[in-house]
């Protein structure tokens, strides 16, 4: 005869399950009614989309690439030179904020700190302070993006500090090398390759956020585009968001490229 398999019970749901689904639906509920949604404000306001749409599906190509392709290029100049100051000051800070490379505690938690507060304060905000600091333009573009950069890669490159192999920087210490000296002949080729995609990735949000940055005076082609608005020209802004699109495309193909070469 032919033993039966007993089929094991399913088991118990957990109690992070059980109130958890319920708990999440709950609190989604809450929060749209807290929004004030109003389906009767949205339609009489959906109304209103003319005064937009139709300007936007009627660019005018002449005037944007007369008027926005320096703007456009003094963008991407920003992202450039600010992703290049930020990512290459980040490097040495990003050593000693891990516990892998940065033996002293309070030294750890102080750059670790600053990295975190760094981070904490959006790129917008960096505009805003360092357009009152050192006027309106490109500058301030530069210096906020700066920080920006400088937060990414030390938030990526410290986390991948911690999870290199540990067993050459030890070896290159036992062998009579100091500290630094074997972080630099160890621990930083381990890392190159990833500080390499870390910083094209960093390139491109640059670009992104550098069209951002203009709307509050920090340059670039956002300043353009603010001003436009004001004056709800949306058909000279069709042709600037095209551009940038291109633009973006261009460059994140290029570092897909060049990321494959390297890596």
């Amino acid at each position: 005869m032919e033993k039966k398999i007993k089929v094991p019970k399913k088991p118990l749901p957990s109690l992070l399950t059980v109130l958890g689904y319920p708990f999440a639906i709950f609190f989604s509920i809450y929060s749209f009614l807290q929004i004030g949604f109003n389906l009767e404000d949205f339609k009489r306001n959906l109304e209103n989309r003319r005064i937009v749409t139709d300007p936007l599906f009627n660019p005018k190509w002449e005037w944007a690439i007369e008027n926005a392709s320096q703007a456009l290029l003094e963008t991407i100049q920003i992202a450039i030179l600010a992703s290049i100051l930020g990512c290459f000051i980040a490097l040495p800070l990003s050593f000693y904020a891990s516990r892998a490379t940065n033996q002293t505690t309070v030294s750890y938690y102080i750059y670790k700190s600053f990295l975190n507060f760094i981070r904490t304060i959006p790129d917008l905000f960096w505009a805003m302070l360092f357009t009152v600091a050192v006027g309106i333009g490109p500058f301030a573009g530069v210096l906020a993006l700066i920080m920006f950069s400088m937060a990414i890669m030390g938030k990526l490159l410290s986390e991948t500090i911690d999870s290199i192999d540990l067993g050459p920087l030890e070896a290159a210490k036992a062998s009579g090398a100091k500290h630094n000296q074997a972080v630099f002949s160890s621990a930083l080729p381990q890392i190159l390759p990833n500080f390499t995609a870390y910083f094209l990735y960093i390139f491109e949000l640059c670009i992104r956020a550098s069209v951002i940055l203009g709307l509050v005076g920090a340059g670039g082609v956002g300043r353009i585009i603010e001003t436009q608005r004001i004056f709800l020209r949306f058909d000279r802004i069709t042709p600037i968001i095209v551009l940038i699109l291109i633009a973006v495309i261009a460059i994140e193909q290029f570092s897909v490229w060049l990321r494959r070469k390297i890596l």
